[in-house]
């Protein structure tokens, strides 16, 4: 997080040395990649920064079908025996974001980015299909919230918030582009991004109800259903989230 803040930081300085004009310019953008659709306004700061606003929602529409996970056949009584169910994984981040193209080059394409990704705590829905029919009713007591199955598939999603909070998160970004998002001499541009998000540590959250009705997103470990045990394995690799971004920009003026 201090590199990110450096780097504005630097380019600040390096943009009002240069004497340029700053908001001298404005381009609206629509964009897609890993984050989902969304558009983006960006003007620039001198010569050398661009600054970058924007809201991205991600429906999720495309489902991958990775494994079956093995659930006991009555929720908490494992010695009832398990059956395995289908998990299928979506996208699901919706985030704005505000970030700063940095050229070190003047006139050329190639730049650095440093920013934040805010929003959402959710980058992942994940769902349970045909689940046993006591799901539907007793479901997973999750610090006294049962979490249920509905018609037999029960959601969850996994949640990373950064160095936010469990509600908001804060994701710190770094990355690297090809394009200009603002083109003093062309109306139209375009700029492909790759980089990482910093999530810091993940967990798996679903909504519960308590006794008087209240819903609330829970927590849920391997103790309570002990197949998650070796997800959990696997969740420190989601801590720096891959992100890659294309945008088409029309400069208004």
């Amino acid at each position: 997080m201090k590199k990110a803040l450096l780097i504005c930081l630097t380019t600040f300085v390096l943009s009002f040395h240069a004497g340029a004009q700053v908001f001298n310019h404005l381009s609206l953008g629509v964009g897609m990649g890993v984050d989902g659709i969304g558009m983006e306004v960006a003007l620039p700061i001198g010569s050398f920064v661009d600054v970058r606003a924007g809201y991205s929602i991600n429906p999720g529409l495309i489902g991958v079908r990775l494994l079956e996970v093995p659930v006991p056949e009555h929720p908490g009584y494992t010695a009832g025996g398990n059956v395995n169910v289908p998990l299928t994984l979506r996208l699901g981040n919706n985030s704005g974001r505000l970030l700063f193209n940095f050229y070190p080059i003047p006139k050329a394409d190639f730049h650095i980015t440093a920013g934040v990704f805010l929003g959402s705590p959710r980058f992942l829905r994940g769902t349970l299909n045909n689940m046993p029919e006591d799901y539907n009713t007793v479901g997973l007591d999750v610090d006294g919230y049962l979490v249920k199955a509905h018609s037999g598939t029960m959601e969850a999603a996994l949640c990373a918030s950064g160095i936010g909070s469990e509600i908001f998160a804060v994701k710190p970004y770094v990355g690297l582009g090809y394009g200009r998002a603002v083109k003093e001499d062309k109306r139209i541009s375009w700029s492909v991004d790759l980089g990482v998000q910093y999530q810091g540590k993940a967990s798996l959250r679903a909504n519960g109800e308590g006794l008087t009705g209240r819903i609330k997103q829970v927590p849920i470990s391997a103790s309570e259903l002990e197949a998650l045990g070796k997800m959990e394995q696997y969740l420190a690799y989601t801590s720096f989230w891959p992100t890659l971004q294309f945008h088409l920009y029309v400069r208004l003026f």
